[in-house]
């Protein structure tokens, strides 16, 4: 027998898919005029649209900026995927377990973009204290929420003079890009060594508080998860200055020219991307876990 509180969770849950479409709406429409498409922004549809989506969208927009890009959409697309979570069971221990892993796995990813960028000649992450293992200097607050919010998020970039790189702006830029997801390859396998000889054991087991294997397992995932994120060639992500960084002119330049349409095409995959979404992350994810441990 269907009980209210189930009408009233799968009701809520399917608002709020609703919801995340018609932000999805609102982001193309914003994009349209550089297809050279333009609407009455007065139209009562677009003004409708404006109306229901200002609310959660408007109190973001200060914390939401990265450079020029307004990722307010993806954050707004991400609170909303949190409270379904929620409306679904989602496990406040894996929560837990999200928390002790981003500090450790995003501190190392932004100070090994530091350290790189240093070694190569750059002072300026070390000149503003980000050459430091202090999760302090480089978790965000609001990138920090997605992570556990629904997996995904962000930590502080770190700045760096693409000009004081003994390599070059366009190979130095490529291999301070690098470091970052290849930490935390190095992190998953390193975490990966003591469960293939079977030192780690659950401990104890409860509902609300992960255990030691737990937390090793999140850790593990969660690290290979943001090589294959951070590696998509999709601006402001670090694969996106791979790549740009490893093609022959004159094609980086004409790659590198697609950076403004970056937050769109990041966007678009993550509320759209659906099968390939799951054959770019998480799919080789699965297996370079299985293949770990």
């Amino acid at each position: 027998m269907v009980t209210f509180m189930e009408i009233f969770s799968n009701g809520l849950y399917y608002l709020l898919e609703i919801l995340k479409w018609l932000i999805l709406a609102r982001v193309l429409l914003s994009w349209l005029p550089m297809a050279g498409i333009r609407l009455d922004s007065r139209h009562p549809a677009v003004q409708l649209l404006y109306r229901v989506t200002e609310p959660i969208m408007r109190p973001l927009q200060p914390f939401s900026r990265v450079g020029m890009m307004d990722l307010s959409p993806l954050i707004a697309f991400f609170i909303i995927s949190f409270l379904q979570n929620v409306l679904r069971g989602y496990s406040i221990k894996q929560t837990i377990a999200l928390a002790i892993v981003l500090v450790v796995a995003f501190s190392v990813h932004e100070f090994s973009h530091a350290w790189v960028a240093y070694r190569l000649g750059d002072p300026t992450a070390k000149n503003l204290g980000r050459l430091t293992l202090d999760p302090r200097k480089h978790l965000d607050v609001l990138g920090s929420v997605m992570v556990l919010a629904v997996g995904f998020g962000w930590a502080k970039p770190v700045p760096v003079n693409p000009y004081n790189l003994r390599n070059g702006p366009k190979a130095g830029m490529a291999i301070v890009s690098a470091a970052g997801p290849l930490s935390n390859l190095g992190l998953a396998i390193l975490a990966a060594i003591p469960v293939r000889l079977g030192l780690i054991e659950p401990v104890f087991f409860s509902r609300f508080f992960p255990n030691p294997a737990e937390i090793i397992s999140v850790f593990i995932y969660l690290n290979i998860v943001l090589v294959f994120f951070n590696l998509l060639p999709i601006a402001p992500l670090d694969g996106f200055k791979v790549l740009g960084g490893v093609l022959p002119y004159p094609a980086s330049q004409s790659f590198l020219k697609l950076e403004p349409y970056g937050p769109l095409i990041l966007v678009l995959l993550i509320f759209l991307g659906g099968s390939l979404f799951n054959t770019l992350i998480i799919a080789p994810t699965n297996l370079v876990m299985k293949l770990l441990v």
